[in-house]
C-alpha cells in the first residue's frame, strides 16, 4: 500500500470501528485500561509496535518506548519503519527509518472497551517521510 494511500485512507476514516462488539482485554490489562487494537483485534496496553497498515505492515511504529499512559493520552518515543514500494513494488520495496515521539489520544468507547484511535508522530529537525514535521493517523482495526 502506498503512503498516500495509507493517508488518504486515514485522513478519510472518521473513527474507531467498535461494530457494538465486546473486548476481552490482554493479559496484564484490566478491563478499565485504555487499549489499542492490533490488527488481530486485540486490545493491548502499551504496545511495543504499531501496524498501521495491516495488509501488508507496510507502516509501523516499533520498538516503542512509553513514557506516559493514562484514561486519555499516551506518550512514548519509538521508530517509524515506512516502506516506499518504490522503485517498483512494495515486495522489493526500500523501507525508510525515522526516530518519532508518539502521542496516542482520540479516545472511543463501546462495551467493555475504551481504545485509542489517534496517533499522532512527530519527526525531529530532518523530518520524516515527505519531510513532514508531523502525521497524524486514526487507528480502526476492528475488534476480534
Amino acid at each position: 500500500m502506498s503512503i498516500v494511500r495509507t493517508l488518504a485512507i486515514a485522513a478519510a476514516t472518521a473513527g474507531v470501528a467498535l461494530g457494538g462488539l465486546a473486548i476481552a482485554p490482554s493479559a496484564g490489562a484490566a478491563s478499565n485500561d485504555t487499549v489499542v487494537i492490533n490488527c488481530v483485534g486485540k486490545g493491548v496496553v502499551k504496545p511495543k509496535q504499531i501496524i498501521i497498515a495491516c495488509a501488508d505492515a507496510g507502516v509501523m511504529v516499533y520498538k516503542i518506548s512509553w513514557t506516559s499512559w493514562t484514561d486519555n493520552e499516551a506518550k512514548g518515543t519509538g521508530t517509524l519503519a515506512w516502506n516506499t514500494c518504490l522503485p517498483k513494488t512494495c515486495v522489493a520495496g526500500i523501507v525508510q527509518k525515522y526516530k518519532v515521539k508518539i502521542t496516542l489520544g482520540r479516545v472511543a468507547s463501546g462495551p467493555n472497551v475504551t481504545v485509542f484511535s489517534g496517533m499522532t508522530l512527530n519527526f525531529g529537525k530532518d523530518g520524516g517521510p515527505a519531510a513532514a514535521k508531523t502525521s497524524t493517523y486514526i487507528i480502526d482495526n476492528k475488534i476480534a
